[in-house]
């Protein structure tokens, strides 16, 4: 458990904040490309560590992510017309490009160089693999944008959606990496139905994996270890990637592959950025339909959220919540799903809003399943310590966008293997190579 003191400095990313000043260090997926689809469109209302704020794409294409305030007198720019290159304030005409810059006045002489002495907040942006990545944090010129596998990848490999997600960011994180709960939260009543894998049967026969984490140049590697055949374990690696981003192990043979980012907003509501990716190939129909409609612990069902709001990530609220109590049925319950909640991603939900927007963890009593989820506090606390300790510090990954070369994996391993070599084997992002996985 984590003292009170050390559990607010876990949770809290405003401006200012020791977490907040870690996390800024990276670049963060601000929304999807899709989100702002045509130059000159309508802005989008954005939070991001617990800053208002507002994204645009400009005449040109390019995409400017803002402070929501006028600098004039604090006019909200989520009303500005987009147009001729920049964002213009309806109240007294100001206008600002996606650097910031007042190219526009009209309130003032026009020999005045007033302009010139005011600016609006901005934030860097680059555009990459379907997503718009802001740059919060202090370097006059930005680091690189971290090289992940997906986001190298052909746009035809990669499918991206959102949700919100009503807690705060690490707690949404500590659900993804607790690999513990999977035989139980996930599993079904109705076994005939659901162990159709070899997988389905090792998770069944053994729900007391033994876990192994190892501190990583990109964040921590997580493995988790179930008996399999008399002289194999069946292994399911989880990577956490600093500053907040998972990749989870596949299953099946020809594996599309999973990555999620938990994005504060404030801190007590993140944005979860879920991504399928296939690293050889493009992904099949069948598999866009299955997530389109609805799948896996990231997707929810394009027509399971609820009417869009005019509130940063108003489009992104699933219709499952505490208010419906994410569609529990205790006759479900009874016969076929363990939890009685039958969406994947809504299981994991109940649990972890169900806590409280910021769950007091000076309360838990944590036990040696929870190794995953202590290493990765221990990790966060102690470079968000060390970079408040000394600014010139760089935190890992920082400036060398490969580490990020990794991904999840699962396979069946012999018992006398050497874990991290053979995870460090597996898990490695190798151009033109899937490995098959059980």
């Amino acid at each position: 458990m984590l003292s009170v003191q050390e559990n607010e400095l876990l949770t809290q990313t405003g401006p200012g904040t020791v977490m907040g000043n870690l996390m800024r260090q990276y670049w963060i997926p601000a929304l999807l490309s899709s989100e702002l689809p045509e130059p000159d469109g309508r802005p989008l209302r954005l939070r991001l560590f617990s800053e208002e704020l507002v994204a645009f794409r400009d005449t040109a294409g390019r995409v400017g992510v803002v402070a929501l305030s006028c600098p004039h007198r604090g006019a909200p720019l989520s009303f500005a017309r987009n147009e001729q290159g920049g964002l213009r304030c309806v109240y007294h005409g100001w206008k600002f490009d996606v650097a910031g810059a007042c190219v526009e006045m009209p309130s003032e002489p026009e020999e005045s160089s007033y302009r010139d002495k005011v600016r609006l907040l901005s934030y860097p942006c680059r555009e990459r693999a379907g997503i718009l990545w802001t740059y919060m944090g202090p370097r006059t010129e930005p680091p690189p944008l971290p090289n992940l596998e997906w986001n190298t990848l052909p746009d035809s490999h990669v499918m991206l959606t959102k949700r919100m997600q009503f807690c705060n960011w690490a707690q949404a994180i500590e659900g993804e990496i607790d690999q513990s709960h999977l035989s139980y939260l996930h599993s079904r009543i109705d076994q005939g139905t659901v162990m159709n894998r070899q997988v389905d049967r090792w998770r069944a026969a053994d729900k007391h994996p033994r876990f192994f984490v190892h501190d990583a140049d990109w964040g921590v590697m997580i493995g988790a270890r179930r008996v399999a055949e008399p002289d194999t374990h069946y292994w399911r690696f989880t990577q956490y990637l600093l500053p907040s981003t998972t990749m989870v192990g596949p299953y099946g043979p020809d594996p599309f592959r999973q990555s999620r980012a938990f994005v504060p907003m404030d801190d007590k509501t993140a944005m979860v950025v879920a991504v399928i990716y296939h690293p050889t190939r493009p992904l099949s129909d069948a598999e866009i339909e299955e997530h389109r409609k609805g799948s896996g612990a990231g997707f929810v069902g394009e027509g399971n959220f609820l009417p869009t709001i005019p509130e940063p990530g108003g489009a992104w609220r699933p219709k499952s919540s505490s208010a419906n109590e994410y569609g529990y049925d205790f006759e479900l319950q009874r016969t076929r799903y363990y939890s009685g909640i039958g969406e994947f991603w809504a299981q994991d939900a109940a649990m972890i809003e169900g806590m409280g927007a910021i769950y007091d963890r000076s309360r838990e009593h944590l036990g040696t399943s929870d190794s995953a989820v202590i290493r990765v506090r221990r990790r966060l606390l102690d470079l968000a310590r060390r970079l408040d300790d000394d600014a010139s510090f760089v935190p890992p990954g920082v400036l060398n966008p490969d580490v990020f070369q990794v991904r999840g994996a699962a396979a069946e391993i012999p018992r006398e293997a050497d874990w991290l070599e053979s995870a460090k084997r597996i898990t490695a992002v190798v151009p033109g190579l899937n490995p098959d996985a059980p």
